[in-house]
C-alpha cells in the first residue's frame, strides 16, 4: 500500500445529486429494506490518489444514511478508534445516487491489496460487504449497478458504472472483457527471444488483433483471429510463433512469424496494445538480462507475477516468475529493549546492493501505509556491510511483542521478513551472523556483527593498594545464572604478560569475581584487557594510577570507566555521584488484574487520585477512570466504561484525527485531568513536548484541551519517541521550601508566580536523560522552568509525589530494569536520592509505563497498593504491588494526601471526579480550590495518635487482586477494546 496524497473536500467529491437535505420524508433503510450498497471500490490508484468506496441508492425513495460509515477488514475496531467518520446529521441519498467516501476524508485507514470493505448503519448494523484478493488493474465495480457482481474494469468513480455489452458493442470491439488485466509479465531478449503474457482476471480474454511492439511501431507482430488467453494463465509468444506482422510497404498485415516482425535487441522496449491501438502495457531496459554474465540464465519479468513491478528474474518460460533476490538478509531485531525499536540487515553476497527507496513495515502494512520514510536515494550496501532501519527515522510504528519485520525494494518486492511470536528477553540475531538462523541473543550488537562471546564484564581494577595489598582485578556476572569464566585469558598493555582463569572457574548469579593473584603487577597508566578464544572481548585503559581503584560506571550495566569512591572488591561500585540502592521497601509479590484482554495495547500512565485510579494509553490519547473499593476491587467509573479521548485544541472540529501521544497522566487539586504528551500521532518523527488539561465531568467521549502548554523549547532537543513520558501535579503546599527554584536561587514560593494554575507545580521527566523537571503552568498557556533534577536513573518513564512520605517517586521501564528513585526535596540543589530496585515478583523485562501509589487510608496489614502499567500487552498491563506502609486507622489519621494527588480517603465517587472546589486550568471560567487547605494531612506534624509498625506482610494483595478479578467480568461486558499497535 503506497502512501496517499492529500484528498479534495468533501464537497468535491460528492454528485451534485448524491446528497441533499431532505426536501420530504426520506425512509430508512431499517424501515424499508435496505436499498444502499457498495457500488465500486478502489485500492490501488495507478496514478497515486487515494483510496476510494463508492455507494449507491439502488431503491426508488431517497434514503437517510446519517450516521453510516465504512470500514475496512477491521470492522467496527474503525468506529471505536475514530478512523472512520459517521456521515453527518441530515445526509440523504437520493434515489438512483451515488457518493464517495475517500481515505484522508472519511475514513483514515488505506485499502489492502487484499482486503475487506463494509458498509454499516447508524446502529452499526452491517448492510453490505465485499472482500477481495490482489488489487484491481481498474477498480472492482459492480455490473449492474447495485446490483450485480462485482467485476475489474475501468474506474467509474461518482458516476453509473459500465454495463457489460453484447459482443461487437463492447469497449475496443471486445464482449465487455476487461483488457487492463492483460499484462506483460517476462520478456528474454538473449540468447533467444520471447514474451510472456498474463491474464490476471477473472474472465477469458480474447486476443483477436491484439499487437506486439517493440520500440519502433513500423515493427508489429498481431494475434490472429479467435485466440484467447484464460483466467491466470500464461501464454508464450517465442520466435516461431505464427501470427499476423505488418508490412510498412503495403501498410497491411500478412502471416508471418514474431521474428519475422520483431528481433528483441540489448536496449529496447516490448509494448503491448489492444485491437483498437489503445497501449495496454510496456517495458523498457538498457541491456540484455543477465546474471553473473550468463544472459541465459536471466531475463526482466514482474515480481510479484502480474502485478509486481519488474525486476530481474530467472528465466521461467511460461511459468510462475522467480526473482534474483539480492544476498541481503533480516539479521538482528531490537523490539522492546532498546530506546527505539531498529532492524538491522547485512549484505551477505559479494556484490554491492542498492538499496534506495527499501522500506521496512511490520504486520500491518495498511495501517502502516504513511508511518515510513524509504532508505535515502544513492545509499549502498558492500559486501559484509549492515544497515539499520532505526524507529522514528526509518519507520514511525513500534514492533511489537507478536510482531513481523518486512524489507521491500523500492519496487514493492518483498526482499525479507522475519517473525516471532514474543519479545526477545535481548535481540534476535543470526548466530553465525548472517548465515545461521535468528535466535534470542542477549548481546545487542546493532551495526555489528553477531558473535557469541562470554558475558562476563570487567568491573574494577587495582593497581596501588594503599595498605600495600595485591593488585586485583574484579569480574562482574550479569546474568541471573552461574557464569563459567574457564579459559579467559587476562592482560596488561604488554602481550607477554597473560594470567589464564583455571578451568571450573565460575561467578555466581548477579555476583562478582577478584582475582589478586596475577602473575604481573598492574601499574601506572596501564590497561587489563580480557580474551576469549584469542578475540577480545573487554577493555579498560587508565592514566596514572587507580585511585582508589578504576571501575565501570555505572557498577556492572555501564558504559564508562572512572575512578570509584571506594575500593569495593567483591561488591558493587560506589562512586561520588550515584545514589545508594535499596531492597523494594515492600512485599516482593505482584499481581495481575486484567488476566483478560481489558485495555488497549499502548498503556502507559497512571494516577491515583480521590479513590479512583487514572490510566492513559498514549496511542489513542484516551484515559479511563476506575473506583478503587478499600477491599482492593477496581470497577469503571460512571460514563468511563469505554474511557474518554483527549484532543488537541488545533484538532476540535476533526474527530478523525490522531491526537497526543498522550504518555502521562495527573489531577490536580480541582479533579482536572492534564496529560503529557511527546509528540502529536499524526506526525511522528516530530518531538512536540506538551501538557494538555481537560475537564473530566464534560459530557461526551471527545475531549478538546481546554488549555495546552508546550514545553519542547524548554527541554532537551530530543528524538521523537523521547521526550516527556511523565507528568505529576504537587500542591504549592507540598513543595513550598523544599523544591529549590532555579530561577530565584532560592526554595520555592508560590507567591514568585502569581499566574499560575491549579495552585501547584508541576513535574514531568524526560525519558532521553532521566531527568525531571518541574515547571509552573500559567493562565495564559506560557510556562516556567523552575528546577531540573537528575535522577541518576538515566531514563524515566513515571512519576508519583507520595505525600504521606513526602518523597518523588521515579521510575524506569525494562530498559534499565524497572528500577526506581525516591528523591526528597530538601530546599537545595542537590535533593536526596535513593534508588530502590523492583520487587522480586515485578517482569523486568516488562516495559512498565505506569506508577502509581494508592492513598495511605488504602493499607491493610501494613502494606500500601500499588499500581503498574505495562505498554504493549492487551492483557497482564495493570499489575498490583504493594509498599510498607504505617498508616493505622486507629491512629486518628485518615490518610489523605496534600501533596501530589489529594485524596478523599474514602470511595464515594459515582461519576467522573466528586471534588470540592471549582475548576481552574487557565481555561475554566471558576476558582480552582486546593483539596490540600480542606482536609488533614495524613502523617502531618498535627496529626495524634500511634502508627502501626512498618511490616513486610503482602496477605492483602491476595484480598486486593481477588477483589480486582472479582469486578473484571463486569469490566469487560461494558468495555469494548480495540487492539491497537504502537512503540
Amino acid at each position: 500500500m503506497k502512501k496517499r496524497q492529500l484528498s479534495i473536500a468533501l464537497a468535491a467529491f460528492l454528485t451534485a445529486s448524491a446528497v441533499a437535505p431532505a426536501a420530504g420524508m426520506p425512509v430508512s433503510a431499517a424501515s424499508s429494506g435496505n436499498t444502499v450498497f457498495i457500488n465500486e471500490v478502489e485500492s490501488d490508484d495507478p496514478n497515486g490518489g487515494n483510496d476510494w468506496i463508492e455507494i449507491v441508492n439502488t431503491g426508488d425513495q431517497a434514503v437517510d444514511i446519517s450516521g453510516w460509515f465504512v470500514t475496512d477488514d477491521k470492522g467496527l475496531e474503525r468506529l471505536t478508534s475514530n478512523e472512520t467518520k459517521q456521515f453527518p446529521d441530515g445526509t440523504v441519498l437520493e434515489a438512483g445516487a451515488v457518493m464517495v467516501l475517500e481515505d484522508s476524508i472519511d475514513f483514515s485507514f488505506g485499502l489492502g491489496k487484499s482486503d475487506t470493505v463494509s458498509l454499516y448503519n447508524a446502529n452499526s448494523s452491517l448492510q453490505d460487504t465485499y472482500s477481495y484478493d490482489g488489487h484491481a488493474l481498474g477498480t472492482y465495480s459492480r455490473v449492474p449497478d447495485g446490483t450485480g457482481e462485482f467485476v475489474d474494469q475501468s474506474s467509474t468513480k461518482g458516476a453509473v458504472n459500465v454495463t457489460a455489452q453484447e459482443p461487437g458493442e463492447g469497449e475496443n470491439g471486445e464482449s465487455g472483457q476487461n483488457m487492463t488485466a492483460l499484462v506483460i509479465n517476462e520478456i528474454n531478449s538473449s540468447p533467444d527471444d520471447w514474451v510472456e503474457l498474463m491474464n490476471t482476471g477473472n474472465e477469458t480474454i480474447d486476443l483477436s488483433g491484439c499487437e506486439i511492439r517493440d520500440n519502433s511501431d513500423d515493427h508489429r507482430w498481431r494475434f490472429p483471429e479467435g485466440s484467447t488467453i484464460e483466467p491466470g494463465a500464461l501464454l508464450v509468444v517465442d520466435a516461431k510463433t505464427m501470427g499476423r506482422i505488418y508490412n510498412d510497404q503495403t501498410d497491411t498485415f500478412e502471416e508471418n512469424t514474431f521474428e519475422a516482425a520483431i528481433g528483441i535487441g540489448s536496449a529496447d522496449s516490448i509494448r503491448l496494445y489492444d485491437s483498437q491501438g489503445t497501449l495496454l502495457d510496456e517495458y523498457s531496459w538498457t541491456e540484455h538480462a543477465s546474471y553473473e554474465g550468463d544472459a541465459a540464465q536471466a531475463s526482466y519479468g514482474r515480481y510479484p507475477d502480474g502485478t509486481g513491478a519488474f525486476a530481474l528474474t530467472k528465466e521461467t518460460k511460461g511459468q510462475a516468475n522467480e526473482w534474483y533476490a539480492p544476498s541481503v538478509v533480516i539479521n538482528e531485531v531490537e523490539s522492546n529493549g532498546d530506546s527505539t525499536d531498529w532492524v538491522e540487515i547485512k549484505n551477505t553476497g559479494d556484490t554491492a546492493v542498492d538499496i534506495s527507496g527499501w522500506y521496512l513495515y511490520d504486520n500491518d502494512p495498511v495501517g502502516h501505509a504513511s508511518d515510513i520514510t524509504p532508505v535515502a536515494e544513492g545509499t549502498i550496501l558492500n559486501p559484509g556491510e549492515y544497515y539499520v532501519f532505526e524507529g522514528n527515522r526509518d519507520f514511525l510504528f513500534g514492533l511489537g511483542n507478536e510482531d513481523k519485520v518486512s524489507i521491500y525494494n523500492s519496487e514493492g518486492a518483498a526482499v525479507a521478513e522475519y517473525s516471532w511470536t514474543t519479545h526477545a528477553a535481548g535481540v534476535y540475531a543470526r548466530i553465525p551472523d548472517g548465515t545461521g538462523e535468528l535466535t534470542d541473543f542477549q548481546t545487542s550488537t546493532k551495526g555489528e556483527a553477531n558473535l557469541i562471546v562470554n558475558p562476563v564484564v570487567l568491573n574494577e581494577v587495582q593497581s596501588n593498594d594503599p595498605d600495600g595489598g595485591a593488585d586485583w582485578v574484579e569480574l562482574a556476572n550479569p546474568t541471573q545464572e552461574a557464569l563459567d569464566v574457564s579459559g579467559i585469558v587476562i592482560k596488561d598493555n604488554d602481550d607477554s604478560h597473560e594470567y589464564v582463569i583455571p578451568e571450573g572457574t565460575t561467578i555466581p548469579a548477579d555476583g562478582y569475581l577478584v582475582i589478586d593473584d596475577l602473575n604481573f603487577g598492574l601499574g601506572s597508566d596501564d590497561s587489563v584487557r580480557l580474551y576469549e578464544d584469542g578475540n577480545l572481548i573487554a577493555n579498560t585503559t587508565w592514566t596514572g594510577h587507580t585511585s582508589p581503584t578504576w571501575g565501570l560506571y555505572p557498577d556492572v550495566n555501564g558504559q564508562e570507566y572512572r575512578n570509584t569512591q571506594e575500593a569495593t572488591p567483591g561488591a558493587a561500585n560506589k562512586f561520588a555521584d550515584i545514589p545508594e540502592v535499596i531492597a523494594w521497601p515492600g512485599a516482593e509479590e505482584v499481581t495481575v488484574f486484567d488476566t483478560e484482554s481489558t485495555f488497549l495495547e499502548d498503556s502507559s500512565g497512571l494516577d491515583f487520585f480521590g479513590g479512583q485510579l487514572y490510566a492513559v494509553d498514549n496511542g489513542t490519547g484516551k484515559f479511563w477512570i476506575l473506583d478503587v473499593a478499600k477491599d482492593g476491587t477496581l470497577s469503571f467509573a460512571n460514563g468511563f466504561e469505554e474511557g474518554k479521548r483527549i484532543r488537541f485544541q488545533k484538532d476540535a472540529s476533526d474527530p478523525s484525527a490522531a491526537g497526543p501521544d498522550a504518555e502521562g497522566i495527573t489531577v490536580d487539586g480541582a479533579g482536572l485531568v492534564y496529560i503529557a504528551s511527546e509528540r502529536d500521532n499524526s506526525q511522528k518523527g516530530i518531538n512536540y513536548n506538551s501538557i494538555l488539561v481537560v475537564d473530566p465531568d464534560t459530557e461526551g467521549s471527545d475531549l478538546t484541551a481546554v488549555n495546552e502548554w508546550d514545553l519542547t523549547s524548554s527541554l532537551p532537543q530530543v528524538s521523537a519517541n523521547m521526550g516527556i513520558e511523565a507528568v505529576e501535579w504537587v500542591s504549592d503546599t507540598a513543595v513550598t521550601g523544599k523544591l529549590f527554584d532555579q530561577n530565584t536561587g532560592d526554595a520555592f514560593d508560590p507567591a514568585d508566580y502569581p499566574d499560575a494554575v491549579a495552585d501547584g507545580v508541576f513535574f514531568v521527566a524526560l525519558e532521553d536523560n532521566g531527568h525531571i523537571y518541574a515547571y509552573v503552568l500559567n493562565e495564559d498557556g506560557t510556562s516556567v522552568q523552575i528546577a531540573d533534577i537528575d535522577s541518576k536513573l538515566g531514563g524515566a518513564m513515571s512519576l508519583d509525589y507520595d505525600t504521606y512520605e513526602n518523597v518523588l517517586w521515579v521510575m524506569t521501564d525494562d530498559g534499565y530494569g524497572n528500577r526506581g528513585a525516591k528523591i526528597t526535596l530538601n530546599g537545595t540543589e542537590t535533593p536526596e536520592i535513593v534508588h530502590v530496585l523492583p520487587p522480586s515478583g515485578v517482569d523486568t523485562s516488562a516495559n512498565n509505563e505506569g506508577f502509581a501509589i494508592a492513598d495511605a487510608s488504602y493499607t491493610v496489614n501494613g502494606q500500601r497498593p500499588v499500581y503498574r502499567f505495562r505498554d504493549g500487552v492487551t492483557s497482564g498491563a495493570l499489575t498490583v504491588g504493594s509498599l510498607n506502609c504505617d498508616y493505622s486507622e486507629t491512629s486518628g489519621d485518615d490518610g489523605q494526601q496534600t501533596g501530589g494527588n489529594q485524596q478523599t480517603g474514602d470511595n464515594q465517587q459515582t461519576g467522573g471526579n466528586q471534588n470540592s472546589g471549582d475548576k481552574n486550568a487557565g481555561g475554566m471560567d471558576a476558582q480552582n480550590q486546593n483539596f490540600a487547605d480542606q482536609n488533614k494531612t495524613a502523617g502531618s506534624e498535627s496529626d495524634s495518635g500511634t502508627k502501626a509498625p512498618k511490616t513486610g506482610d503482602s496477605s492483602n494483595i491476595l484480598l486486593w487482586a481477588g477483589a480486582a478479578v472479582i469486578s473484571l467480568g463486569g469490566i469487560i461486558s461494558g468495555f469494548i477494546m480495540k487492539k491497537r499497535h504502537f512503540m
